[in-house]
């Protein structure tokens, strides 16, 4: 609910629709067709998210984690009121629950859970291989514990993300570019924001050493490129999210698939080590935007 709400206090203030979602929902409609009662309740809370929450970074903004952690601890409770999270937060979300759960939950929940019955399967099937070749990659362990995975209806712009300590990845069950393979790569990609940290710090490092800002988007190019190569290993006819989306070609990536198929693929065959490979694509990086 909570994502829902700002969802769709974004949509209110952009004056649009709920986004690509929304072609699989009536979600809407529904909003629209709210008792007197419900409808005070509902606005309530989606004004306190038009007012104090649009615009915070779900995953960098430590509010939004905050509020975001503590809702999944209290996933199983009634109410928010021991949560320690804003009075005016807890007090619209208690009232606007009995409203979502009346008359989106169910729609959102069976959306949910077919898409887990879709997506599991080829979870299981590959995620043994796919961890480890990460891993590999990454040359970092996964955290010791479970990552814990939420299936909602909305998400982000990007349809999923991922918050850190603790791992947690929320992914949309009904954005259409997140179903079946799609969706089982964007899984291991959020995951992976788990193991960047030595490859992010070789990347600063490096790009220091030649005076130089390293481009902001690299380091996401890097777990596209991964994630994407993996997969497409194990599936030959599978078509990485990077490329079925034109990632590559969108603006501040210009050049970054072309040394990442130079330098950062033969890593991830085992011919290089992290450290050389970093090198290598940085240099590359550079010469390309001079």
């Amino acid at each position: 609910m909570h994502l829902f709400l700002l969802k769709e206090a974004l949509s209110r203030d952009a004056g649009r629709d709920m986004g690509r979602e929304a072609e699989f929902t009536n979600d809407s409609n529904i909003a629209a067709a709210l008792s007197d009662h419900e409808k005070t309740y509902w606005d309530a809370a989606v004004a306190y998210y038009q007012q104090n929450l649009v615009g915070l970074d779900l995953v960098t903004n430590d509010r939004m984690r905050i509020i975001k952690n503590t809702l999944e601890n209290f996933e199983n409770q009634t109410s928010l009121r021991l949560s320690h999270l804003d009075p005016r937060l807890v007090r619209v979300l208690d009232n606007a629950a009995p409203v979502y759960r009346a008359h989106w939950w169910a729609a959102h929940d069976r959306a949910n859970r077919a898409w887990v019955a879709a997506v599991l399967p080829l979870v299981e099937a590959d995620g043994n291989s796919l961890t480890q070749k990460i891993a590999n990659a990454y040359e970092t362990p996964w955290p010791d514990e479970p990552v814990r995975i939420d299936v909602v209806a909305y998400a982000n712009d990007s349809g999923a993300f991922i918050t850190l300590l603790p791992t947690r990845i929320v992914i949309s069950s009904l954005d259409p570019n997140n179903q079946k393979r799609t969706a089982e790569e964007s899984l291991f990609h959020e995951g992976s924001h788990a193991l960047m940290e030595r490859a992010g710090n070789l990347l600063l490092s490096d790009f220091a050493a030649h005076r130089k800002k390293a481009p902001p988007e690299l380091l996401h190019a890097i777990l596209y490129f991964s994630a994407g190569y993996f997969l497409k290993q194990l599936h030959p006819d599978y078509i990485p999210y990077a490329k079925g989306n034109d990632l590559w070609q969108q603006a501040g990536w210009q050049g970054f698939h072309e040394a990442l198929a130079k330098d950062w693929q033969p890593h991830l065959e085992g011919q290089t080590s992290l450290a050389e490979a970093v090198s290598r694509l940085v240099s590359d990086v550079i010469a390309a935007r001079q």
